[in-house]
């Protein structure tokens, strides 16, 4: 017997929400027909219960613009205030018709804060990077080049709107970083190198950039530049070096650990531009940043520390910064706090 009884009140319960959707359909047809007639005074208790539960959320920022407009008119500010900051809640990114709406509509719209507070995502990129090499003293005659490896990153990013156009960006990032430094060591008089060695550096750092971003146009793209700093911190840097000989048997290779030789703080300035693309509740961001290094990560002291790698692969480096070039991609979400504004 319970079972039927519970089977029943299934069955009038579902019954009761498919009747009730096109209830409440046919509820926003009658207050639009109510409202163009000018039975004001109608509108709430019309609309309410399905406001309370039935209306779909599209059909919730119809019903409380017709009551925002109708109140307007009611000359009854204080529950146009509410039935707007309603219609905002439920729809974060509404924005009125100037060809349509009410320029009384309109002006109350404007007096509420309708752009997101702040967002929040995550973002990854691919980097090329390589030295700037500020100073080189070899320990024998040759000539070295550094070249860029790839490398990438991931993390989260936070961003604070100051308006409808600059951002606040900040960003904390796990950085792997990699590039080479082959040096090819020349006997006096002789033009054939008699040996090379190649070391492959990877470095892996902590970052926190902070930029400004400019939108330039508003559209599906919202296209944007940005610039700041970056302040950085080195945690994991090796090198695997290994020595090819002409005339004479090649060293394997093998990995040094060199964090005891570079400096922990890096700063940096960065510059880029990208793109931002509305999807759902927030932004599909994609962007291309260059990365230039103000600091030094090494130094003349510690140059020559490494005794196994210097004597074992003659492998020595230049005294150098880095610099990074990187393609982005990440997702922000917004987040909003509709509120009226306080009058100047």
């Amino acid at each position: 017997m319970k079972k039927f009884l519970l089977l029943g009140c299934i069955i009038f319960v579902f019954a009761q929400a498919l009747g009730q959707a096109p209830n409440c359909s046919q509820t926003l047809r009658l207050a639009r027909s109510t409202y163009e007639q000018g039975r004001l005074h109608e509108m709430p208790g019309l609309l309410e219960n399905c406001l309370k539960s039935g209306f779909s959320t599209s059909e919730k920022v119809v019903a409380y613009q017709l009551l925002t407009e109708a109140y307007l008119y009611l000359e009854e500010p204080e529950k146009a205030d509410e039935t707007m900051l309603a219609l905002l809640r439920t729809d974060p990114y509404f924005k009125p018709n100037p060809e349509v709406d009410p320029a009384e509509f309109i002006a109350l719209w404007k007096t509420f804060r309708t752009t997101p507070i702040y967002r929040l995502g995550v973002k990854f990129s691919i980097n090329a990077t390589q030295p700037n090499v500020v100073q080189f003293n070899p320990v024998s005659n040759g000539s070295g080049k550094y070249g860029y490896k790839i490398g990438f990153s991931g993390g989260v990013v936070g961003e604070l709107p100051i308006n409808n156009d600059l951002t606040l960006d900040a960003e904390l990032h796990y950085a792997y970083k990699s590039f080479t430094n082959q040096f090819q060591g020349i006997n006096p008089g002789e033009t054939t190198p008699h040996s090379t060695t190649t070391g492959q550096e990877n470095q892996t750092w902590l970052s926190l950039p902070v930029l400004a971003q400019y939108r330039l146009k508003e559209s599906r793209f919202n296209p944007f530049v940005e610039g700041g700093f970056s302040v950085d911190y080195l945690f994991a840097s090796s090198i695997t070096g290994d020595e090819k000989r002409l005339k004479a048997q090649s060293i394997e290779s093998q990995n040094f650990d060199v964090l005891p030789q570079r400096q922990k703080i890096n700063l940096s300035l960065q510059a880029g531009a990208g793109v931002k693309v509305r999807v759902a509740g927030g932004y599909i961001v994609s962007e291309v940043k260059y990365i230039y290094g103000l600091s030094n990560v090494n130094s003349s002291s510690t140059l020559l520390a490494n005794q196994a790698l210097l004597f074992n692969y003659g492998y020595v480096d230049g005294i150098y910064k880095l610099s990074s070039l990187s393609v982005s991609v990440g997702y922000v979400q917004n987040f909003f706090n509709p509120r009226k504004l306080k009058k100047k």
